[in-house]
């Protein structure tokens, strides 16, 4: 192979190379941006998760203390009906 054929190879090895290396590098940075987001939405979901456990938890309470025989109090009601 001579030298000319030899440079050109070499010439389109490299640009292959750098195109490669744009659309990986491209990637990444979508990736870093999903990743980002999906982050994002995790920590929203965990604070809501927190919410709604510690509200469970209190009904939870809530019942364990206001139980009697297993059943809970009823308030407010006069002969099965709601006090007016």
């Amino acid at each position: 192979m001579d030298m000319a054929t030899a440079s050109v190879v070499v010439a389109a090895i490299t640009a292959v190379g750098a195109i490669i290396v744009a659309f990986v590098q491209k990637s990444r940075k979508e990736n870093h941006t999903d990743h980002a987001m999906v982050m994002n939405a995790v920590d929203r979901l965990s604070h809501t998760m927190d919410r709604v456990e510690g509200k469970v938890d209190s009904h939870i309470d809530w019942h364990l203390k206001e139980a009697a025989h297993g059943r809970t109090v009823r308030r407010n009601k006069v002969g099965g009906r709601k006090a007016s």
